[in-house]
């Protein structure tokens, strides 16, 4: 299992992760692996298509074991960051499987 260093990344710089759109906080941290993903995945199933999640992280299994899930989803990976602290931040868009965009 190869692991990347967390750094700032962004999936799309130019997107405004609040614009027009509903922000809700998860804030997992302190949380160990796979709790973050699994509350993410629970915090999903019960948004709205469009609605934005903003995930909060410290467990470095996030930083892939998110993304790898979203892949697989029908859900957007908006951002995500590596913050000041050491914590990594990520905004999730939530879709509907027959929303196009």
């Amino acid at each position: 299992m190869a692991f990347e260093r967390p750094g700032a990344e962004t999936a799309n710089p130019t997107a405004d992760s609040t614009a027009d759109t509903h922000l809700t906080t998860l804030d997992a941290r302190g949380l160990h692996c796979p709790l973050p993903l699994l509350r993410t995945k629970l915090a999903l199933a019960g948004m709205s298509a469009g609605e934005q999640l903003e995930v909060l992280a410290s467990d470095a299994g996030a930083w892939g074991d998110i993304p790898a899930y979203l892949a697989l989803s029908d859900h957007a990976l908006v951002s995500r960051e590596e913050t000041a602290a050491g914590d990594y931040r990520f905004v999730i868009k939530a879709l509907a499987e027959d929303d196009p965009s």
